[in-house]
């Protein structure tokens, strides 16, 4: 007897993990950055400022690496 789901995939849950957590980082760097450019420091917002532009980009090569998985394994 079949239940009707496909089997879970381990790689392409860990991809999504990554792919979650880097895009939950930027995603918080950027609320940081609009609730709070007027009262912070201009050192702290441009910490912030790099802390969110690394996320971007690790968001976007977590994302990369979903699609690529997900082309290449058919998952």
């Amino acid at each position: 007897m079949t239940t009707g789901t496909a089997p879970v995939c381990e790689e392409k849950s860990n991809l999504l993990r990554v792919y979650s957590f880097a895009t939950s980082d930027y995603s918080r760097a950027v609320m940081v950055l609009h609730e709070r450019m007027r009262v912070m420091s201009k050192q702290d917002y441009e910490e912030i400022r790099a802390f969110a532009e690394k996320t971007r980009k690790l968001a976007d090569q977590a994302r990369a690496a979903l699609d690529k998985h997900t082309a290449e394994h058919g998952c």
